[in-house]
């Protein structure tokens, strides 16, 4: 088993590489996700590879795959989500019920694993009530990008992931857009009023949220009841990552060749090549901070590598909007960005303080 330090060392990688995983594709238009999703899951099975091999092929375990096949189950929903929502209104909604979800599974000990060790529930309370608070701040938080990038960001967000115009050429709307011509049908989510379209999108946001938040039970159910799975050696959260990254490939292939089929084959699908490479470099980085979030948790337990991993990415990725990008301006701006910052330090001491 890590040493706690080795678990917080591993929620600040985690933190970091979630942060900054959709940096290489930030300037290619993704389209409706599905293509791009396929190439980041085959970087992500690749390190998964690595692990395996490096941890000399220990056992594979069938049923940790149903966690990676649920966190790729929940992922495919981000593009309809942001369009019946929008992004920070989405990630805030899948961010929070991924965070209490996974907390609650540690702490509460659902789903037959055992609870977490908690010396201080209190403080383990508190820290995630501000953990919370602090994720709301980031929704208020408004990047100022360039029009030409958030016309193409709008764009690709808009186009329907079943395209059902006859020719295939028209654009689809985002729901509560007026029509800027032509009388074709547009895709199902362009259909609903707003009021319509937002309730889909926090009812999409959840489900993510739901399955994110429980994407590491099974494998931690196998460690919590190893009697049941015949395995001698099971504590090393390692051990899991492979059959975890396979779940998410096979699903994510799966669900590629269900969306192919439906659009009528290979042909017609959104396949631009130049987000090939930049896809597999993202998911690379997502699985390095994936592989590290295994390690927290097996050295911290949920109840704290969850609260911690969870709420600060946001803050990375806001740092690099500031630096990188300058998308972020303004002393408005500024100032919901240092009290996000605050609240996550204060929480995540809190958290650390509960152990």
């Amino acid at each position: 088993m890590a040493s706690e330090l080795t678990g917080y060392v591993s929620c600040a990688v985690a933190v970091l590489f979630f942060g900054t995983s959709f940096i290489p594709v930030k300037q290619f238009d993704c389209g409706d996700g599905l293509y791009f999703q396929w190439f980041m899951c085959l970087g992500i099975w690749v390190v998964g590879f690595i692990v395996q091999t490096a941890r000399e092929s220990p056992r594979f375990q069938p049923f940790a795959m149903v966690g990676g096949a649920l966190w790729c189950t929940g992922n495919i929903m981000a593009v309809p989500t942001i369009q019946c929502m929008g992004l920070g209104l989405g990630m805030l909604v899948w961010g929070a019920t991924n965070m209490l979800l996974g907390w609650a599974s540690g702490r509460f000990g659902l789903f037959g694993l055992d609870k977490d060790d908690i010396s201080n529930g209190d403080l383990n309370f508190a820290g995630v009530g501000i953990a919370l608070l602090a994720l709301v701040m980031y929704l208020f938080i408004k990047p100022d990008e360039p029009e030409d990038l958030r016309k193409s960001f709008r764009q690709s967000m808009s186009k329907p992931l079943l395209n059902t115009t006859a020719g295939g050429d028209e654009e689809a709307l985002l729901p509560g857009d007026a029509p800027s011509g032509g009388g074709g049908k547009s895709g199902f989510l362009a259909s609903l009023n707003p009021a319509t379209a937002r309730l889909v999108g926090i009812l999409m946001a959840c489900t993510m949220g739901v399955f994110f938040g429980v994407s590491f039970d099974p494998a931690q159910y196998i460690i919590d009841h190893s009697d049941q799975f015949d395995d001698e050696n099971p504590a090393n959260t390692l051990d899991f990552v492979f059959s975890h990254f396979c779940g998410i490939f096979l699903a994510s292939s799966l669900y590629m060749g269900i969306y192919t089929a439906c659009c009528g084959g290979p042909s017609k699908i959104f396949a631009p090549s130049e987000v090939r490479l930049p896809a597999v470099i993202s998911g690379v980085m997502w699985a390095i901070a994936q592989v590290n979030w295994f390690v927290a948790n097996g050295a911290l337990d949920f109840s704290v590598a969850f609260p911690i991993i969870t709420t600060g990415p946001g803050f990375v990725a806001a740092i690099v909007g500031v630096f990188a990008y300058g998308e972020i301006k303004g002393a408005r701006n500024f100032g919901f960005l240092a009290a996000a910052g605050i609240l996550t330090g204060v929480a995540n001491a809190l958290i650390v303080m509960s152990r």
